[in-house]
């Protein structure tokens, strides 16, 4: 995980739910690149066309609610996008943390300073938000260590094969 994203601010408000992110005719589908295509497609149709590496979406209170599958979370980190929500049930956290997608969670008066398309530069490890459009900076509480660690080497399934490295066991390499 790059911990230092420069980007654009995809801006959404509250109650984005699951359905939302990908709709539910995408559920049977696994492949990341084909996922990214259906990333909030209805919702906000061009994201999957102009989105970069590096850029952040903004949600507001109540982000994924709903059912909850990896599937979103799968395409945000094909695109390579960050996250920061003002609040997110204990599933999608799990979810997004598992999968690998770096992400902060911020105070309301922090969101409605981010403006969509404005340029950000943000360090989840250290939780700090810079808007260079505004020229505001703002410090919010990183995720714990262990969570960090477990998005930096790019999810739960590779945190949990570099444990099995470390220990020099031959599971790590099924």
């Amino acid at each position: 995980m790059t911990e230092v994203f420069s980007g654009r601010c995809w801006r959404f408000g509250d109650d984005l739910a699951s359905d939302q992110l990908i709709p539910p005719q995408h559920v049977f589908e696994y492949d990341p690149a084909v996922l990214r295509r259906h990333l909030l497609a209805e919702v906000r149709p061009e994201l999957s066309a102009e989105a970069r590496a590096g850029d952040v979406l903004v949600t507001g209170r109540n982000f994924a609610n709903g059912s909850h599958h990896s599937h979103p979370f799968l395409a945000m980190k094909e695109m390579g996008v960050g996250l920061i929500c003002e609040t997110i049930s204990r599933g999608p956290f799990r979810l997004a943390v598992f999968v690998g997608i770096p992400l902060l969670v911020a105070g309301p008066e922090v969101i409605a300073a981010l403006g969509d398309g404005d340029a950000l530069q943000v360090d989840f490890a250290a939780g700090v938000i810079r808007n260079q459009t505004t020229g505001r900076r703002f410090d919010v509480e990183p995720l714990a260590p262990f969570l960090q660690d477990i998005v930096a080497v790019g999810g739960g399934l590779s945190y949990a094969r570099a444990l099995l490295e470390a220990e020099g066991t031959d599971h790590a390499k099924r």
